[in-house]
């Protein structure tokens, strides 16, 4: 099997910084390209909450995910590899699924588990849900 794309997602987890590790390594043995995505999932409107302050939370969470694609992003061309990024807002298991179902990736790589951990007793929710969903190989690392 040839690697030529490498879907990478992130979330600034020690999880998914040992996966940024090794997509790393992968893409440096393979010469395959790499697009890190990191996902952030807005839970809905918030009538009590006036609408400025659901606006200014909202821009928070978009601009976690691009610190922590940034942080990717330094840790790749540092190691020589130059990737593409996104931010994809909604839920991380269903955008990475999708994305996968695109056929545009030959592997993803991710973390075991990611910040919300606890939601899954073996693998992290969103790993869970990947692999569940997906039409590619999956490279889980711990």
């Amino acid at each position: 099997m040839q690697i030529n794309h490498i879907l990478l997602p992130v979330d600034g987890s020690s999880y998914s910084n040992n996966a940024t590790q090794y997509a790393l390594y992968l893409a440096k043995l393979s010469g395959a390209q790499v697009t890190a995505v990191c996902c952030y999932e807005w839970l809905g409107h918030m009538e009590e909450i006036s609408e400025k302050v659901v606006n200014g939370l909202k821009e928070n969470c978009a601009n976690h995910a691009s610190g922590v694609l940034a942080e990717t992003a330094k840790i790749m061309r540092d190691g020589g590899i130059e990737l593409q990024t996104e931010v994809a807002q909604g839920a991380p298991g269903k955008i990475l699924s999708n994305l996968a179902k695109s056929k545009k990736y030959d592997l993803i790589v991710m973390g075991s588990h990611g910040h919300s951990d606890i939601a899954g007793l073996f693998l992290g929710s969103v790993t869970h849900k990947v692999l569940n969903t997906i039409y590619c190989p999956v490279l889980v690392v711990p």
